[in-house]
């Protein structure tokens, strides 16, 4: 039995709760953070790759077969990893001021299929849409806006009443091939359907992002008929998308957010639950269809599962939302960043086949840049704030420079078990720090100022209340421990929070940590010459 098998039951009392007040914690804005440590080395190498060949003029408009998506991605890539190190580009406002010259004459990307619709144009502009309004919020470039606004009345608008149909039977989702690009497997009806079942939904996502800031009566008509129709959908069933499915639910939390309407949270851990049940694999990636665990892995649905899982936690404050996100951090997006800054896909091992090894190097059409994502969302989801309340939800080097407010954290977590915090302005008038209740670790110590401190357990979080002033330094040790679980037949090993793997075929025992096989799953960044293994015993 997986372990959040075991917990996730619980969770939905806890959703409905999650109304409780007007105040929700908050993410800091990225020019506020300074990144330091693994993830800053992690997105230099990714920000480098991003400059490669393959993202200049013209490769980056040539992807014929989902017109959006790779120019898309590329944007939304280099606009957050810009913004997360502080590291402009020419390529960027590059790509921005050529984009509009590309449109067809009726204002987005590709050929006119009307009566048809395509859904990987669909899902490809979904990928537009948000680099584009990623790239407004940031700038504020009202051209920028234009280009959002065309996208979303002439192709989405364009389809509305048509979305009701949208194939989703088994029936109508018979084809079962597909490669790790998707491609057309054939037309129903009005539909041209793509190999990645359920990729219309990518699109329903980077629409209701437009919708933020074009808020028309007639976009959110098509967003509202786009939900509906893919809460009917049977995922398990027709064998959807795992990516697509979790693209939705990341959509289906901000537009929850932007309208109040709370229902959707519900609707979003029940499927939240399929996907950890039916669709993550022992190291916390993610079978590529639900159904298929002959398939691979793939980093932007890793992404996005780690992106629902904080929301998820932001929204409820329940702790193994928390936890999960981290587990997925660590495990499946540490291991499928490779050496050159890209981010590659993965087997699904199983208990027949225990063994993780790399399936595609690189997917640098997709993944290197929605993997830009996943590490610009680890910076932003390092802080976070409530009130007078300022949140630790993960220990990482770095620290946060908000206005009035400095704060520092050292450490080399998680493979050592010390944190350390420095606050040299306050201004705001901080009086709580919320810190991870990790379940991995024991013998947890506080030090305010070198005095050992009893943190109180809010929210699940170990809370240490001070009026902090300039000089105040805030310590947390604790033990990572050796831990084995059980995940369908097979046993895992951990230290702290990341899976252990083993180079050689033999079997270890189960804290066998001296062992020069033993390594960590998510140091694949450097080193690729080893193969994992899911231990048994």
């Amino acid at each position: 039995m997986k372990l959040y098998r075991i917990i996730l039951p619980v969770l939905a009392a806890a959703l409905c709760g999650c109304s409780s007040g007007p105040e929700k914690v908050t993410t800091f804005p990225l020019s506020q953070l300074a990144v330091e440590g693994p993830l800053r080395q992690r997105i230099d190498a990714n920000l480098d790759r991003l400059q490669d060949d393959i993202y200049q003029p013209p490769h980056v408009f040539e992807d014929l077969d989902w017109p959006g998506d790779f120019i898309g991605r590329t944007i939304l890539g280099l606009t957050l990893e810009s913004q997360a190190i502080y590291k402009k580009t020419e390529l960027l406002p590059m790509l921005i001021d050529s984009l509009p010259s590309k449109f067809n004459d009726k204002g987005y990307l590709g050929p006119d299929y009307w009566p048809a619709i395509n859904e990987q144009q669909l899902s490809g502009h979904g990928w537009l849409l948000r680099a584009l309004c990623e790239y407004y919020r940031w700038t504020g470039d009202k051209e920028v806006l234009k280009s959002v606004q065309s996208v979303a009345k002439n192709l989405f608008v364009a389809g509305k009443g048509m979305y009701s149909s949208y194939p989703i039977s088994p029936e109508q989702r018979t084809n079962k091939g597909g490669e790790a690009s998707g491609s057309i497997a054939g037309q129903c009806g009005d539909w041209i359907l793509s190999t990645d079942i359920g990729c219309v939904f990518i699109g329903m996502a980077g629409l209701i992002d437009a919708y933020e800031f074009v808020p028309d009566k007639e976009i959110k008509a098509v967003i509202e008929e786009l939900i509906a129709r893919f809460l009917e959908v049977d995922l398990v069933g027709i064998q959807a998308q795992t990516h697509a499915t979790l693209s939705a639910l990341r959509g289906l939390i901000k537009y929850s957010q932007m309208t109040g309407d709370e229902s959707l949270m519900d609707e979003v851990l029940k499927r939240w639950q399929i996907y950890v049940s039916e669709g993550m694999t022992c190291c916390y990636a993610n079978l590529n269809w639900f159904g298929r665990p002959d398939s691979w892995t793939e980093p932007c649905a890793i992404v996005d599962s780690y992106i629902v899982a904080f929301e998820l936690w932001r929204s409820t404050m329940e702790p193994s939302f928390r936890d999960m996100a981290e587990l997925i951090e660590v495990n499946a997006l540490g291991h499928a960043q490779r050496s050159n800054g890209g981010f590659g896909c993965d087997n699904c091992p199983s208990e027949a086949n225990p063994f993780l090894t790399i399936s595609i190097p690189e997917a640098h059409w997709c993944c290197t840049m929605r993997g830009a994502e996943g590490l610009s969302r680890m910076a932003e989801y390092s802080w976070a704030v409530k009130g007078s309340t300022l949140y630790v939800p993960f220990y990482r080097q770095g620290a946060l420079c908000a206005e009035g407010l400095e704060v520092t954290e050292k450490t080399e977590y998680p493979f050592a078990g010390e944190i350390a915090f420095k606050f040299y302005r306050n201004e705001p008038g901080i009086d709580a720090l919320m810190l991870p209740d990790l379940p991995w670790v024991d013998n947890t110590q506080i030090l305010v100022n070198d005095e050992p401190v009893t943190p109180e357990v809010v929210e699940g979080m170990l809370c240490v209340r001070k009026a902090f002033v300039h000089g105040d330094e805030v310590v947390v040790k604790f033990d990572l421990c050796p831990r084995t679980d059980e995940w369908d037949g097979c046993k895992r090993l951990f230290y702290g929070s990341v899976m252990l793997g083993n180079r050689s075929s033999e079997e270890v025992g189960a804290f066998d940590m001296e062992s020069s096989d033993v390594v960590p799953n998510m140091m694949s960044f450097m080193d690729h010459d080893c193969i994992q293994v899911l231990f048994k015993y």
